[in-house]
C-alpha cells in the first residue's frame, strides 16, 4: 500500500505533461496545419507528389490534399503582381458570341419548347372530329425574350370540313438591365381555309413596357407600328397600321399558371378598320409524367372588314402538353 501514493502521482504528473503537450500543441499549430484545413488550396502543383517537393519543405510525408471543390478560374488581369501562386491553371477566359455567331441567337441553355395536341369527335346520329396541334420554343434572358409558336386547328362534320386554320407567331423582345422599357420585333402568319384570302402577313415593332415583372406576376403592354398584307384578297397591297399590346402572365402556384395576350391591329389612315387578337388559357403541370401539362385556352381572330364572311374565328380547346 506504501506504493499506492507514489502511482497515483507519477499518474498525475503523466496527465498533466500531457495536458500541457495538447495546449502547447494548440498555440503553434503544425506551419501545414492551414494547408491541411484547406483542401481546395494545394501546396505543390498537382503534377508532383509528396517525393518531388522541394527541399526547404521539411516535416513528415503529406498526401495530395483532396480538393472538395473546384478551383476558381479568374482571368488574369484580376491578378495582382504577388499573385503568381494563385495563377496555377488560370487559362484564357472564353468571349461572349458576337451577334453574327449563331450561338448568339442559338444559345444551348435557357431554352422551353414543347408540343400541344387536343383531340375531340363524337359518333352516332352525328359524325364530328376536331383536332389543334402546336408547338412552341422560348428563351428567356438577361437580354432578350424569343417566343415562337404555330398552332393548326381542323374540324370534320360527317366528313365535310368546317374548320381549316393555322397561326404562326413570332417576336423577339430586347431587355434593358435594371430598366423597365423594352423594344420588339414581331411577326404574324394566318391562314383560313375559309376565309376571302389566301394568307394575311403582319410585321410591327415598337417598345414595350413592362409594369409588372416578378417570379409570379408578368405585365407588359407595347405600342408599335408596322404593316400588314392580306395575299389573294380583295384588299392585297400592304397596309400601314398601328399596335397596342398587352400580355399578362400570372401563377398562383408552382404548378398553375394563367394567361392572356391581347393585340389591336387599327390602320394608321382609318381607326375603324383594324383586327384584334386574344389568346388566354389555363395551365396545370401534372405529378406524373413530370414533363406534361393539361391546357385550357381559346383564341379569337376578330376583323372589322371579313370580306362577307363571319367577323369572329373564335377557337377552344383543351390540349396535353409535352415539354422537353
Amino acid at each position: 500500500m506504501s506504493y499506492l501514493p507514489k502511482l497515483l502521482t507519477l499518474i498525475l504528473i503523466g496527465l498533466a505533461a500531457l495536458l500541457v503537450g495538447a495546449s502547447a500543441q494548440a498555440e503553434s499549430p503544425s506551419p501545414y496545419a492551414d494547408l491541411l484545413l484547406s483542401p481546395a488550396v494545394s501546396p505543390y502543383p498537382s503534377t508532383q507528389t509528396p517525393e518531388t517537393l522541394p527541399a526547404d519543405l521539411s516535416g513528415p510525408a503529406m498526401l495530395p490534399p483532396i480538393a472538395s471543390e473546384p478551383l476558381l478560374l479568374l482571368p488574369e488581369e484580376s491578378l495582382g503582381d504577388n499573385d503568381s501562386e494563385l495563377a496555377i491553371g488560370v487559362g484564357p477566359v472564353a468571349e461572349a458570341p458576337k451577334w453574327y455567331h449563331v450561338t448568339y441567337w442559338l444559345q444551348p441553355s435557357g431554352w422551353d419548347s414543347g408540343v400541344e395536341l387536343g383531340l375531340n369527335g363524337s359518333s352516332g346520329t352525328s359524325e364530328t372530329l376536331s383536332f389543334r396541334t402546336g408547338a412552341f420554343v422560348k428563351r428567356e434572358s438577361d437580354a432578350r425574350k424569343v417566343d415562337f409558336d404555330i398552332y393548326h386547328n381542323r374540324t370534320q362534320a360527317e366528313g365535310i370540313e368546317t374548320q381549316n386554320n393555322a397561326q404562326v407567331n413570332f417576336r423577339h423582345e430586347w431587355l434593358f438591365a435594371e430598366s423597365p422599357w423594352t423594344t420588339y420585333l414581331q411577326s404574324q402568319m394566318y391562314y383560313d381555309a375559309f376565309q376571302s384570302f389566301d394568307y394575311n402577313i403582319n410585321v410591327n415593332t415598337g417598345i414595350g413596357y413592362r409594369f409588372i415583372d416578378n417570379d409570379w406576376t408578368d405585365l407588359t403592354g407595347r405600342v408599335g407600328a408596322g404593316t400588314s398584307r392580306e395575299f389573294g384578297g380583295l384588299d392585297d397591297q400592304w397596309v400601314p397600321e398601328a399596335q397596342f399590346g398587352l400580355d399578362w402572365e400570372q401563377k398562383f402556384s408552382e404548378t398553375q399558371k394563367f394567361y392572356a395576350n391581347v393585340d389591336y391591329f387599327p390602320e394608321w389612315e382609318n381607326f375603324s378598320q383594324f383586327r384584334l387578337l386574344t389568346d388566354v388559357g389555363w395551365e396545370v403541370e401534372l405529378v406524373v409524367p413530370s414533363n406534361v401539362s393539361l391546357k385550357i385556352a381559346a383564341t379569337d381572330r376578330y376583323d372589322s372588314d371579313p370580306g362577307g364572311v363571319a367577323p369572329h374565328n373564335l377557337n377552344y380547346s383543351v390540349l396535353l402538353i409535352w415539354k422537353r
